[in-house]
């Protein structure tokens, strides 16, 4: 049956280019819709896909959303200018009204709308601190009194000392696509900038501005990176083949997948998003080793006067299985990755699977139909190149057999460092550190946490199961205590608590005498007072039925490690509240931070996956379970510097991060199989362990070289990505897949002869070599 299959791709190459044709409009015709042509593979970035699907902090976080409502906010500060001027006051009026004017804006608070607690001769209302800016000196001072002796007011919409002031703007109920699509932030930020001028600095930020500037620079990532990765890899084809169709074969391949694979996003109804974007480009680096290894091997054939269909059906032959075998090990290692928590880490490995078999597919199809077509002469011009190569082989192959004791030692040692360096490993993720810190919305949240108490949510819910719990004075009490608690750690900049509102009110009824700020000593004072003064505002802090109470909690910008650590210290504490109480803190942020656990467990159980998966692979070839057991050692010795390289740099172990284990993993088994598929071959028919070891070497050095070198290149390219940690993990996935090529070409080698792999167990080598 490969027999047939091999006669068709390199004698019907007509049918097989056809054939592609039509798979490649099939799934073209994915990606547009033909009505409208435009692209219908999305682009996402929201917090959802890198949080976990369920667990009990997402259902509590659901209903904490189904209590009171959703608090997605657009926070711009105004800092640097006296806010309680008759000037400053008119901006604030001004910002209001033309915040509440943009398309996609449902709501907008501000000193000038927010309800706040008024008393005069008429007695006490609810109303915003002022009606209009005054001219009167003297009413100029109650209104600066008024709002900054407002705890509703102070560290929420104002600084305490009046020289900044807080607008949030709501947005309408839409996607994070069309909010980035309208350009509401934009239209926020142009707005603020034209009414303040130079007279103060505008700061703004907030999660749907966080998500939409970071989809921005996906996009211009995608369009930007994704076709210099092609023509880095271009470059390095025509260096190695210095041929037309030594470039033509692998960029097509890359073509062919990329098609294959965003055609199965749309299918599935799937979007790029900050984990899933580095899918393009791991598809371009293997589309191009695949057809490489294919490209390079018609290029024997036809120095050895093949010529047409019989050079692409001994090049096929030649190439098929070892290029099998590491497409099926490297899908393996993705497949892992599926079993992951995290939607985004999920669909990561499940659409790489997609493009390794798409690569797959098309370097043992396309390329050699094509190789057919066009291999009518022998390649000119390259023997020199070639014989410099394998020179280069065999002395690096000499090198291997004669040190190979040393080399194996040294790796011994590298482990034992790296595993020093895995025990220091810290899991963090951190949305506002993805940015550069030079980026106006990295510096805008960085000011906001110096000089307006930060802008990162949290939402402490305390519920009992009675109505008018918080009604009862001793209950507020408690309120009270946990809030002054909260407000005294360091990661909190203000609380805001229904508590508050009291406070404020029975002040207020007691002509503003501060020994009366305190919650009233009576329930049906208090009934009173919200008989009287209930405002929509409470909705947010406490429920219609008084059965729970909310507090809000802005905090300053911290990374998940210190997340966790402060949710750590609230959920103690929460848990000494006295029945009937039940305390919780949720949130965005607070899910974030708890992803750390899920990207711990998750990167276990998926690299275990994929050992597991790759040493089955590697049995069922070799059929020994000793020489299998060797053959891991070369793959997993780049993950575990990999992972020791985490912990001696300080680079943290992120979402993105995560998945360069399995990356190098996935790519460094295939030069791994490529080298051992053909010493066993060359063992097999030179009956000489050292010669084979020095023949082998010879034998997969340029296309093992030339792929290591696209990959990186492919991988590289996201270095001049706008995001730190796609920076991060480009090179840290290039070192380690240049480290991984080091231990290919030397550990490997003296851990072949030293331990005798070829030798001492049966294996297919007919087959191997037959394909």
């Amino acid at each position: 049956m490969f027999n047939r299959f091999v006669r068709f791709v390199a004698y019907r190459p007509g049918w097989v280019l056809a054939m592609h044709a039509a798979l490649g409009l099939f799934f073209a015709a994915q990606m547009v819709d033909i009505r409208t042509l435009a692209p219908r593979l999305r682009i996402q970035t929201e917090a959802e896909k890198v949080l976990p699907a369920g667990g009990e902090y997402r259902e509590f976080y659901s209903h904490f959303q189904d209590l009171f409502g959703s608090y997605e906010m657009v926070f711009v500060g105004v800092v640097g200018a006296d806010a309680i001027t008759p000037e400053g006051l008119r901006l604030i009026r001004r910002l209001t009204w033309r915040f509440g004017q943009i398309d996609g804006v449902r709501r907008v608070l501000s000193l000038s709308n927010a309800p706040g607690v008024r008393s005069d001769q008429d007695g006490v209302m609810i109303a915003p601190a002022f009606d209009e800016a005054p001219e009167d000196a003297e009413e100029l001072a109650r209104i600066r009194s008024r709002i900054l002796g407002d705890p509703m007011h102070v560290g929420n919409l104002v600084s305490s000392d009046g020289q900044a002031t807080v607008l949030l703007v709501y947005p309408e109920e839409m996607s994070e696509l069309e909010f980035r699509r309208r350009g509401i932030d934009q239209e926020i930020e142009r707005v603020a900038r034209e009414e303040v001028g130079d007279r103060a600095r505008v700061l703004v930020v907030g999660n749907p501005t966080l998500k939409a500037v970071i989809g921005r620079i996906v996009l211009r990532d995608v369009a930007l990176l994704l076709p210099l990765g092609f023509v880095f890899m271009a470059l390095i084809a025509c260096y190695s083949f210095r041929s037309a169709r030594g470039v033509a074969v692998p960029l097509l391949s890359i073509i062919v997948a990329q098609l294959w694979t965003a055609g199965a996003m749309v299918l599935f109804d799937r979007s790029l998003n900050l984990v899933t974007f580095v899918v393009p480009i791991l598809t371009n680096a293997v589309a191009f080793a695949y057809s490489v290894h294919v490209v390079s091997e018609h290029d024997h054939a036809l120095r050895k006067g093949n010529l047409g269909g019989d050079a692409a059906s001994l090049a096929l032959k030649q190439v098929a299985f070892p290029v099998f075998l590491t497409a099926i090990t490297t899908a393996a290692g993705f497949l892992s990755l599926c079993a992951s928590r995290l939607p985004a880490i999920r669909e990561f490995g499940a659409f790489c699977v997609v493009g390794v078999l798409s690569s797959l597919v098309a370097s043992l199809t396309l390329a050699p139909a094509i190789l057919s077509l066009t291999g009518r002469r022998r390649p000119s011009g390259t023997e020199s190149e070639e014989s410099r190569i394998e020179r280069l082989a065999s002395r690096v192959a000499a090198f291997d057999l004669r040190h190979r004791r040393v080399l194996l030692l040294a790796g011994a040692a590298v482990t034992v460092l790296a595993v020093v360096g895995v025990t220091r490993i810290q899991v963090s993720t951190s949305f506002v550190a993805n940015l550069p810190p030079s980026h106006p919305v990295r510096e805008a949240s960085d000011a906001f946490d110096r000089e307006l108490g930060g802008c990162t949510s949290f939402h402490v819910v305390v519920e009992t199961d009675s109505r008018d719990a918080f009604k009862q004075p001793e209950n507020l009490e408690e309120l009270r205590s946990l809030q002054i608690w909260l407000d005294s750690q360091p990661e909190v900049g203000k609380t805001t608590s229904f508590a508050d509102y009291l406070m404020v009110v029975n002040r207020a009824f007691h002509d503003g005498d501060p020994d009366y700020f305190s919650i009233p000593e009576r329930k049906q004072t208090i009934s009173q007072f919200l008989f009287f003064l209930w405002s929509d505002g409470l909705k947010d802090l406490v429920t219609t039925d008084y059965s729970a109470a909310h507090i809000m909690v802005r905090g300053r910008s911290v990374n998940s490690e210190g997340i966790n650590s402060f949710i750590d210290r609230v959920e103690a504490r929460l848990r000494e509240l006295p029945e009937p109480f039940v305390g919780h803190i949720t949130g965005d942020t607070v899910l974030v931070g708890r992803t750390m656990d899920e990207i711990a467990w998750g990167q276990a159980v998926s690299l275990s996956g994929a050992i597991l998966i790759i040493f089955v692979i590697l049995l069922a070839y070799f059929r020994s379970f000793r020489i299998a057991l060797l053959a891991l050692i070369p793959n997993t010795l780049p993950v575990t510097v990999y992972f020791g390289t985490l912990g001696l740099t300080g680079v943290t172990l992120n979402p993105l991060t995560s998945l360069i284990a399995c990356v190098v993993l996935g790519i460094a088994v295939d030069d791994t199989i490529h080298f051992m598929v053909r010493f066993r071959e060359k063992a097999d028919e030179l009956g000489d362990e050292s010669q084979a070891v020095i023949a082998a070497l010879r034998s997969v050095a340029r296309p093992v070289t030339s792929t290591t070198a696209a990959l990186c290149a492919g991988f590289l390219v996201l270095a001049a990505s706008g995001l730190r940690q796609m920076v991060e993990f480009s090179v840290l996935a290039s070192c380690m897949l240049v480290f991984a090529w080091l231990v290919d070409v030397t550990f490997t080698p003296a851990l072949c002869a030293r331990l005798g792999v070829a030798s001492k167990a049966p294996g297919p080598e007919r087959e191997a070599g037959s394909g």
